[in-house]
């Protein structure tokens, strides 16, 4: 079966804690799959090393590889591989220097989309929108 995503002798630190100890895990492509296990077990960091969103707190390393179907993570810039792998979060977690406007648009302008007048539409057209599972 085609590799959804692999991991091989993933390991995490944050600074001198090493949050993940080598996870090999082969997931086979479009199936459904949870990871699950009590707070602070490594859950989030594991998930946030699939699209390299560790990269962004100071003193976090990886070692190890990390495949999504053939692509090795590491292959590509981080930002084109987030436009592939997202991360959807249990809490909202907006950008903390940022406005909601920006927030909401971020995306937005990454994929190419500048125009004010575009962007202005789009984020009005989502303030407007209900959340999932809301009516």
């Amino acid at each position: 079966m085609a590799v959804g995503i692999e991991t091989k002798g993933l390991k995490a630190w944050f600074g001198n804690n090493q949050a993940l100890h080598g996870i090999d895990l082969h997931v086979a492509a479009g199936l459904a799959t949870a990871i699950i296990g009590p707070s602070g077990c490594g859950k989030s960091t594991f998930v946030r090393c699939l699209n390299r969103m560790h990269e962004t707190v100071l003193d976090a390393r990886v070692a190890g590889e990390i495949r999504v179907g053939e692509l090795n993570v590491y292959s590509i810039p981080a930002v084109s591989l987030r436009r592939r792998v997202g991360m959807v979060f249990q809490k909202p977690n907006p950008f903390p220097t940022m406005s909601i406007y920006d927030n909401v648009a971020a995306g937005l302008k990454l994929n190419g989309i500048g125009n004010r007048n575009q962007l202005e539409e789009i984020v009005e057209r989502s303030r407007n929108r209900p959340l999932c599972g809301t009516k």
